[in-house]
C-alpha cells in the first residue's frame, strides 16, 4: 500500500511540476517572439533543436536507467552499490557532458554555415552549448533521487531552472536586442544555460541534505563486491534504448530546420525570408499547438496505468471501457483547441505575437492538435498493454514521413511554409493510425465512433460560432484583439453547453481516468 501511495504521490507531484514547466516555456516565446520577430525566432529555433536533439541521444535514458539500478539495490538491501552507481554515472555524465559541449562549440561555425547555411546561427549555437554539461550532470541527480522515490527534488529543480530559463532568455534578448537579431538570439538560447546551473544547484541542496539524513539514520552500506565498470556497463545498456526513442522528434525537428529554410530558398525567398517564415512556423504557431498537449499528456500518463490493470486482471470489457474513456477525454480537449486555432489563426497570431502572418502555417497546423493527441493517446494504450516498441516503431515511421512530407510539400510554389505544416498533420495522422490499428488488433478495443462524431458535430458548430462572433464584433467596430478575446470566450462557452446537451461531457469521465492506482 505504501508503494502504491509514493507512486501516486510521485506522479502527482511531477505532473504539476511538468505542467508549470511546460506553461512557462510556452508563454515566455510570446514576448520573445514579440521583441525578436519571426526573422529572430527562425535563428533561436535553428539552434535550440542542435541542443535537444545532442541532450536527448546523450542523457533522455540517464534518469531511468540510473532509477531502475537504484531502485533495484536498495530492495535488495544493496545500499552501497546505490552510492557507487551515482558516483560512477556522475563522473561518467561529467566527462561526456564536457566533450559533447566543447564538441558543439568546436563545431558551431561549421553548423551555422554548412549544415544550416545561416552564419547569423553561429553565436546561437555557441550560446546554448553550456547547458548540454549542466543538464547532462542534472540527468544523474535527478536519476539517483527518482531511484529512491523521491520525486520532490527533480519537481523543484525542473521549475527552478525553468523559472532562471525563462527570465534569462528574455532579459538577455532585450538587453542584446540592440546589437542585432544574432545575438538577441544569442542571448536567449544562452538561458538554457542560466537555468541549468540554478537547476544543478537545487539537485545538489537536496542531495546533501538526503546524504545528512542518512548518515543520522545510522544506515550502514552494503555492497556485492560488482566492478564500477560492470555497473557502468549496465547503466549504458539501459539507458541507450530509452535515448534512442527520445531522440526520434528532436531530430525531426534538427532537421525540419535545414529542410524547410532551405526549400524556401530553392522557391526564390531570400535567405532574410526564409529564416522569417520558418520562425512563425516553428517558434509561433508550433508553442500554440503544443498548449493542448499539457492536458492530454496528463491524460496519456494515467491512462497507462489504468489499462495495464485492466489487462492484469483480464478484464476485456474495463479494458475497452478505459481505452475510450481516455481517447474521448483527448478528443474533447483537442477538437476545440483546433477549431479555434483554425478559424481564428490570424487573429490569434495578432493578439498574441503582434505577427498576423504567423496565422499562414498556424491554419492547418491546427489540426496537429488532433493527431498529436491521437498519437500520445494510442501511444499510452500500447504502452499500458507492454508493446512500447510498437509505439516507438511507430513513431519512428511517423518522424520518416514528416521529412519527406516538409522535404516535397514546402517546395510546393503555392503552399511554401503552409507544405511544412501540413506535412506535419499528415505524417501523426499516420502515425495514429497506426497505433490506433496495432491497438485494436492486439486488444480488439471497439472504438467508439458514434461519440467522436457528435463531439465532432459539436465542435464544427463552435468554430462556426466563434468565427460569426468575431466578424460581428468587428462590424460594431470593436477593436480586432477583443473581438478574438470574446470570440474565443464564446467559443468555450457555447462548446461547453452544447456537449451538456448531447450528453458528452461527463465530469466523472476524467475522475475516473486520474483516479485509477
Amino acid at each position: 500500500m505504501v508503494k502504491g501511495q509514493h507512486f501516486l504521490k510521485g506522479a502527482l507531484i511531477l505532473s504539476i511540476a511538468g505542467a508549470i514547466s511546460k506553461i512557462m516555456g510556452a508563454i515566455y516565446r510570446i514576448p520573445l517572439a514579440r521583441l525578436i520577430g519571426g526573422e529572430g525566432m527562425g535563428l533561436y529555433q535553428m539552434a535550440y533543436p542542435i541542443y535537444t536533439t545532442i541532450l536527448a541521444l546523450a542523457t533522455a535514458g540517464v534518469p531511468v536507467a540510473i532509477s531502475v539500478l537504484v531502485s533495484k539495490n536498495e530492495t535488495q538491501g544493496y545500499t552501497g552499490d546505490s552510492k557507487k552507481i551515482f558516483r560512477v554515472s556522475l563522473l561518467m555524465l561529467l566527462v561526456f557532458g564536457l566533450f559533447l559541449t566543447l564538441l558543439v562549440m568546436q563545431s558551431a561555425h561549421f553548423l551555422a554555415n554548412q549544415v544550416l547555411h545561416e552564419p547569423r546561427a553561429y553565436y546561437p549555437i555557441l550560446a546554448v552549448a553550456p547547458a548540454i554539461f549542466f543538464s547532462s550532470l542534472m540527468s544523474v541527480f535527478r536519476g539517483y533521487f527518482q531511484g529512491h522515490q523521491s520525486m520532490i527534488p527533480t519537481a523543484v529543480s525542473q521549475v527552478i531552472e525553468q523559472l532562471f530559463r525563462v527570465t534569462a532568455v528574455l532579459c538577455l534578448a532585450f538587453l542584446l536586442f540592440p546589437r542585432g537579431l544574432e545575438y538577441a538570439a544569442a542571448g536567449a538560447t544562452f538561458g538554457a544555460m542560466v537555468g541549468g546551473v540554478f537547476g544543478l544547484i537545487v539537485l545538489i541542496f537536496y542531495y546533501y541534505r538526503f546524504q545528512r539524513m542518512q548518515k543520522k539514520s545510522g544506515e550502514q552500506l552494503v555492497y556485492t563486491g560488482t566492478k564500477s565498470v560492470d555497473l557502468a556497463r549496465e547503466m549504458v545498456r539501459l539507458a541507450i534504448p530509452v535515448s534512442f526513442g527520445a531522440v526520434v522528434l528532436p531530430l525531426v525537428q534538427m532537421l525540419d530546420a535545414i529542410i524547410v529554410p532551405g526549400r524556401l530558398l530553392a522557391l526564390g525567398y531570400t535567405t532574410s525570408q526564409s529564416t522569417s517564415l520558418y520562425g512563425e512556423l516553428s517558434g509561433m504557431a508550433a508553442i500554440l499547438i503544443g498548449l493542448p498537449t499539457i492536458f492530454t499528456i496528463s491524460i496519456a500518463t494515467s491512462l497507462v496505468p489504468a489499462v495495464s490493470e485492466a489487462l492484469a486482471s483480464n478484464n476485456g470489457r474495463l479494458l475497452n471501457e478505459r481505452l475510450n474513456y481516455g481517447l474521448r477525454a483527448g478528443m474533447i480537449i483537442s477538437f476545440p483547441c483546433a477549431a479555434g486555432l483554425y478559424v481564428l489563426a490570424y487573429q490569434i497570431c495578432d493578439l498574441l505575437y503582434a505577427t498576423p502572418s504567423a496565422g499562414l502555417p498556424l491554419e492547418p497546423l491546427a489540426f496537429s492538435c488532433i493527431a498529436l493527441a491521437a498519437f500520445q493517446l494510442s501511444s499510452a494504450g500500447l504502452q499500458g498493454i507492454g508493446r512500447p516498441e510498437i509505439a516507438m516503431r511507430n513513431l519512428i515511421i511517423t518522424g520518416i514521413f514528416k521529412v519527406i512530407f516538409n522535404y516535397t510539400l514546402t517546395a510546393v510554389p503555392a503552399l511554401n511554409i503552409k507544405g511544412a505544416a501540413i506535412g506535419t498533420v499528415l505524417a501523426f495522422t499516420i502515425g495514429s493510425l497506426l497505433n490506433i490499428i496495432y491497438l485494436k488488433k492486439i486488444t480488439g478495443v471497439r472504438y467508439e465512433y458514434g461519440r467522436l462524431i457528435r463531439i465532432g458535430l459539436v465542435t464544427v458548430v463552435m468554430g462556426a460560432a466563434a468565427y460569426l462572433t468575431y466578424h460581428l464584433l468587428i462590424g460594431a467596430d470593436i477593436k480586432s484583439h477583443l473581438a478574438t478575446l470574446i470570440a474565443m470566450c464564446s467559443g468555450v462557452v457555447i462548446y461547453g453547453f452544447l456537449l451538456f446537451i448531447v450528453k458528452e461531457l461527463d465530469i466523472n469521465m476524467i475522475k475516473r481516468i486520474f483516479s485509477q492506482a
